[in-house]
């Protein structure tokens, strides 16, 4: 089982997968592409001239967190995208508006912007928040010119920050994860779109994700115990929906960074590298499986040598995934790939 690169676009990133449309990032210009080909320019943003001059340069694009961080395609045909702490909408005529600012902190985290079925749009705070001073808070909305309202809000020094809002087609819940000590690693669900949660489980680095795959019987993730965890290994994690048992299922050389399912069923987690001392080498890794139980690496590649703080060497994977059989993920300060767009499949070699 290896997985075999398709198609590798430089300075670019993918957002999101609609079956075979893909939109994806260029600096400040959001690109729709279909059938891996260039179809047409979604929008130009607008942005002020230090925001444009430091988006044209992928080292200081990544280090001082400019472009277009998320994009999601609204029921209307209009689209959000996240750009340096504020939400803009995007008309179909390719005309766009900033509605909201991101209340704390540049962006929400890559799976902490989410949509339901309904078409609300909820998102997590994620910050710093480095001595737990300040509440962490979830926002929704149902017309984004409007903005976003406070729904949900922890207290200040219950978590750090919110790591992932995601939607379960299979048990029409929202699931929310927190962290990052042992005591903020919490699963959470909600039932009423937000407005309130319950706490499944937490105490502890195996319950810390960056987001999950749904199937039909358990939850799986990757755990993202990173350069503040010290020695604390890192697993690949099934989450039992009846029994609630937690199992790990595979070891796995870094901190997860990445998560996605596909049209059939495969599933597929990606490592970072942080620096940690909890870290088995200096490469990004991706893990695929059929089942969740028996998991391979398919593909790795070595950190940039570029300074953490600028950007942790990550693999992540856009949400949409699992409209298609073609993996696409973003690879991020890695060596050949300070910020780049792959695609491709899983080959399955013969005994």
């Amino acid at each position: 089982m290896r997985f075999v690169v398709v198609r590798k676009i430089k300075r670019a990133r993918v957002l999101y997968v609609d079956r075979e449309q893909v939109l994806v990032a260029h600096g400040l210009r959001l690109v729709m592409y279909e059938n891996g080909e260039k179809k047409r320019v979604v929008a130009k943003l607008s942005a002020s001239f230090t925001e444009r001059l430091f988006s044209i340069f992928t080292f200081t694009r990544l280090g001082l967190r400019m472009g277009i961080h998320a994009a999601q395609p609204l029921c209307d045909g209009r689209i959000l995208v996240v750009l340096k702490r504020r939400f803009v909408l995007i008309d179909q005529d390719g005309s766009s508006r900033v509605v909201d600012r991101v209340h704390r902190g540049n962006k929400p985290a890559s799976k902490a912007l989410c949509q339901i079925p309904d078409g609300t749009v909820l998102y997590g705070e994620y910050f710093l928040n480095k001595n737990r001073e300040i509440p962490v808070a979830l926002y929704r909305t149902e017309n984004p010119v409007l903005g976003f309202r406070k729904i949900f809000e922890f207290s200040a020094g219950e978590v750090r920050h919110i790591h992932f809002v995601q939607w379960d087609p299979f048990e029409a819940c929202l699931w929310m994860g927190t962290g990052d000590a042992d005591a903020e690693c919490n699963l959470f669900k909600s039932t009423d779109t937000g407005e309130s949660w319950s706490r499944i489980g937490g105490g502890s680095q195996d319950w810390r994700a960056v987001g999950v795959i749904f199937t039909t019987g358990a939850l799986f993730w990757g755990t993202d115990a990173g350069s503040d965890a010290d020695l604390t290994p890192n697993y690949i994690i099934r989450f039992d929906r009846i029994t609630h048992e937690l199992s790990k299922i595979q070891r796995i050389q870094g901190p997860c960074h990445g998560s996605g399912v596909l049209s059939d069923g495969t599933m597929f987690i990606s490592t970072g590298v942080e620096g940690g001392k909890n870290e088995l080498d200096a490469s990004a890794h991706l893990w695929a499986s059929r089942d969740g139980y028996k998991w391979r690496e398919v593909y790795a590649r070595p950190k940039k040598k570029w300074p953490h703080i600028v950007q942790f060497g990550v693999m992540r994977i856009p949400p949409g995934t699992e409209t298609t059989d073609a993996l696409h993920f973003n690879a991020l300060a890695l060596r050949g790939a300070a910020e780049t767009w792959y695609s491709g499949t899983l080959y399955i070699e013969e005994s």
